[in-house]
């Protein structure tokens, strides 16, 4: 009988073992308890990413506006500079 007993426990045993567990969030907590803090430090988190896209978004317009203004500025100069060498006359 005891044997009967063990086997059994032992068969559950690597039942549970065998079965894959339920899915947890990330942290380790029950699917039905969410951790404030865990919402609050990921909403900061998403917050903190958004500002930095925009300020690096903000940064690249204000690089690409300066080069061009600069290339625009160049070309001009290069457009009304003359050219250093005459040309030839043709003989006839």
């Amino acid at each position: 009988m005891i044997l009967g007993i063990a086997t059994v426990v032992v068969l559950v045993l690597v039942a549970i073992a065998i079965l894959p567990a339920k899915k947890r969030d990330r942290d380790g907590s029950p699917s039905g308890f969410v951790q404030p803090f865990a919402r609050q430090a990921n909403f900061r988190q998403q917050q903190l990413n958004e500002e930095a896209e925009a300020i690096a978004d903000e940064y690249q317009r204000r690089a690409d506006e300066a080069w061009r203004d600069e290339l625009g500025e160049k070309a001009a100069a290069l457009f009304q500079s003359k050219p250093t060498t005459t040309p030839k006359s043709r003989k006839s």
